[in-house]
Order: structure tokens, then sequence, then C-alpha cells
């Protein structure tokens, strides 16, 4: 908010009180002045998205840059693996899907792949990542979980999130639980719309709240922009019910801290509006705010609005100071201690990590990948990818099968190739979008001889003879298909 004096608007000058409840994110791959300036004042977070991290190396030298501002600033990052990459958003993950991890049903694997994702999260300098996943993943048709979850069964889920985040801490890495109390059982994105879930209480508590017990073990719960009326009225994110159903969930244990989900997604950024959504989450009982992503709006501007609206409701009394002070201590001191155990592990060579982040999740991706009926192959015929997907890109399968040796084109949509070509197909939502269910079944009726490859959960995938189960879409998972379908050696 600004004032007025005089007739010239005055900008308030930064609240040390208002930044310590904060995690901000900016655009770039240096320290922005204004950055650097809030930073000095106490901004207590800021979270890197994929263009601050266009390749680790860089990521590492930002981290450094900004720890170098500020000793105690903890640096977040939205790092699942799988489809969901920052540090490697370039190239796609070395990592597999949560969802693949739950598929192979090793939970010790699952533990080393989240040693290798803490490793390489400490080597580029960061202190926490928004993970482990605790959704269970119950509705087929949900766009925007999906494999980013470890499965649709809350003990699988928990056991399989428990060991990740383990790992994790290993190698010294905070580690924020989400989307509390579950974004599972919606066919709605939270990014683009306000989901609700319409599930009675008790159904929702036996299949979503469940994993949540693991919760005490972790530094931070991460809450979602959903409404479940069972539970109580208005977003989870934003409205008081949330934080006592975390308490009565882990029996009152958590001492960790409550984070929003992006306060800059349409659930909440539409109505009630962005800064609004940022006090309504403070009087709800959220320690820190997770201002969002500042590739659709001006960085230092959405850094202004939430501090200026959560100052004006200390002007008028919506807010205490006391209380924000508290606040504001609260989550310096449990950030600190973040940043505390990640300067006491070593961090491993940046190259060593990687290397390792390749090896662990490629034998992780193998065992997850599948033939739902052992009829899906490939031969040294040239092959086409076509992707069917809702903005999908096939560039990753494409990338794999040429590694293989393989003759690989993106056909033309409308003039899909003759039989000297063999065809696969891209799925990840066939049954519940229309346009991608269109688009799958005109392809496999002019070629019914093609490979689907289903990218989404199983229960999700279509009807189809030769089908492969990927899991998800990333660099490391269509690699795992490229050597499913067969070796092919070098084609001429």
């Amino acid at each position: 908010m600004e004032r007025e004096q005089g007739g010239v608007e005055q900008v308030r000058a930064w609240d040390g009180d208002v930044l310590g409840v904060l995690m901000a994110p900016f655009t770039g791959t240096a320290v922005p002045e204004w950055l650097g300036e809030a930073l000095d004042e106490g901004l207590a977070a800021v979270i890197l998205f994929g263009h601050s991290t266009p390749d680790p190396a860089t990521a590492r030298d930002l981290a450094r840059a900004l720890h170098a501002r500020s000793e105690d600033l903890v640096i977040a990052i939205d790092e699942e693996g799988g489809d969901v990459t920052r540090l490697q958003a370039a190239t796609g993950s070395s990592l597999p899907t949560a969802w693949a991890l739950g598929e192979a049903g090793d939970v010790e694997l699952t533990r080393h792949v989240g040693r290798a994702l803490g490793d390489l999260l400490a080597a580029c300098d960061i202190d926490l990542d928004l993970v482990p996943v605790l959704d269970v993943s119950t509705d087929p048709a949900n766009p925007v979980i999906g494999t980013r979850a470890f499965g649709d069964e809350p003990d699988r889920v928990a056991a399989h999130a428990r060991a990740f985040a383990t790992g994790l801490i290993d190698a010294g890495i905070g580690t924020c639980a989400k989307h509390f109390p579950g974004h599972g059982a919606t066919a709605t994105d939270s990014h683009t719309a306000l989901p609700r879930i319409d599930l009675p209480a008790a159904q929702f508590e036996r299949e979503h709240l469940a994993p949540w017990r693991i919760a005490p073990w972790l530094d931070a719960v991460m809450t979602a922009h959903v409404l479940v009326p069972a539970l109580g009225e208005g977003l989870a994110s934003i409205s008081p019910w949330a934080r006592p159903l975390l308490d009565r969930a882990v029996g009152g244990t958590f001492r960790g801290l409550v984070i929003t989900d992006a306060l800059d997604m349409a659930a909440v950024a539409e109505n009630p509006g962005y800064g609004e959504a940022a006090v309504r989450a403070l009087v709800s009982g959220a320690d820190l705010l997770c201002l969002g992503s500042s590739a659709r709006r001006e960085d230092r501007q959405m850094l202004r609005e939430a501090h200026d609206a959560i100052l004006a409701a200390v002007d008028t009394g919506r807010l205490t100071r006391e209380d924000l002070r508290a606040r504001a201590s609260r989550a310096r001191d449990r950030l600190r201690s973040l940043r505390t155990r990640r300067r006491f592990v070593p961090a491993p060579a940046l190259e060593d990590a990687l290397a390792r982040a390749e090896r662990f999740g490629a034998g992780a991706a193998a065992r997850a990948v599948r033939s739902r009926h052992g009829h899906a192959r490939l031969d040294l015929r040239p092959a086409a990818v076509l992707d069917v997907r809702r903005g999908g890109r096939p560039d990753a399968l494409v990338t794999a099968l040429r590694e293989r040796g393989l003759r690989t084109d993106v056909p033309d949509y409308d003039t899909l190739p003759g039989p000297d070509v063999q065809v696969l197909v891209l799925t990840r939502l066939p049954r519940s979008d229309a346009e991608e269910g269109r688009r799958l079944a005109a392809a496999l009726a002019t070629r019914p001889d093609a490979i689907a490859v289903h990218t989404g959960v199983p229960d999700a995938a279509p009807d189809h003879r030769a089908l492969v189960l990927a899991h998800g879409a990333g660099r490391t998972m269509m690699r795992a298909v490229a050597h499913l379908l067969g070796t092919y050696g070098t084609v001429g």
C-alpha cells in the first residue's frame, strides 16, 4: 500500500515483521537490487523457479550469491523430480515420478532416490524442498496431482513419502509435505480454478487425511487451495479450520511450519484476491506465505502488494503487531534451524550429485515402467511419436528413442505415416479430457497397431492392446520406456 502526502505517493518502508513471514519469488539468475534491499531488512525466504535455474550450476551460483547477501536466508524450491523439476527444467529430471517409486514398491529405493535429490539440492546450496507430496491420487481425472503422488492408497503414500523425506533430511535438506488436507480427490487444478471435494468427512479422513500422520517427522506442511465442505467453510489455505484439523490429525505433535501454497494461483488470486488472501492466511494460522511465481507477474510488485496488505491489516487491527512479531519470530527460528542443518551436512560436488541422481533415477524408472499386456515392442523400422495430450510435448520420448539408435520423428497429426513407420501415441487423460480422447480415437482408427505410451496414472489409461504404462513424462521415464520397447542398435 502507498500513502499520499501532499499529493505525492509515498512507498512504505519494508517492515521486518512482515518480511519475516514471506517467501518471495524473483526473476533472473542474479540478485536484483530490490530483493537485496528486502533481504537486508529481514526477508525470511525466497523460492526459485525454472526461469532462475536454467541449469544446476547456475542455480548453485545464484544460491551462493543469495546466501552471501543474507546468511540465514532460506532458499526454497519446488523440486519433486519426475515431471516437476526446476533445476533440470531444460533437460528433464534425472529422477522418476513419485508414482513410479510407489509402483516399484521398494521404500529403501525411495529413500535412496530422496537422498540423491537431497545431494543435488545441497550441491546447489538450496535449503528447503517443497516435498514430499502426501496427496492420495484417487481421482484418475485429476489434472494436477496424478503421478506426482506416490499412489492411490494412503498407506503406500505415507510409507514412500516418509522414506523420500528421510533421504532428503539425511542430505541436510528441509522438507515440506503438501497439499494439506489432500488434493487427490478432485478433477480441478487449483492453479486455474477452485477445486471442491464433496466427500463425507469420515471418507475423506480415511482416504486422504491418513498419510498426514507422518507430518511430525517433517519440517513443514503446505496448505492447499481446496474446498472440503465436510471439514470446514472456506479454502483450507486461508480458513481457520485447517490448522486445528492438522493438530488433530497428528495428535498435536506437529511443531513445524505451516506454509501456504502459492498465493498467485487462480483459486485464491481471483477471489478473495492476492493481498487479501495473504492476510486471511496469517489470520488463519499460517507461518509463512509462499507468494508464488513471477513468471506472470512483476516480482517486486508481488512482494510489495503482499507486504502492504499485511501492514494495512496491522494498521486496522485485523492483525496485532504482537501476533505478527511472534509469528515472524517463530518462522525465523525454524528457518534458522534448517539453515544450520544444511550447513552441518557436507554437500557433495555438483558433478557427483548429478551422476548419483542419474544412476538411482534410471534404476527406479526401469523397475516401474511396464507393458500392460506384453504386446508393446518396436523393431528397426523408423518411428513416429504423436502426442495427443493437451499441451503435451513429445521431445523426451523422441530423444530417448533416438539415443537408442532408432530414427524417430514427429508426424503431422492429420497425416499419420503408413505401415513402414511405427507409431507411438502419448496419452495422459484420454478418459476425462474429451479432446485428448477424440484425438487418440482418431489416431488408433488410422493406426490400430500404434503403441500407446500412457504418462498418467494407470486408471486413466486407454483400453488398448499395445499399451505402455510410463507413470510420467520426464526424461528418465521416457528413457525407461525406450529401453522396455527394445534395443535397436544404430539405424543408418
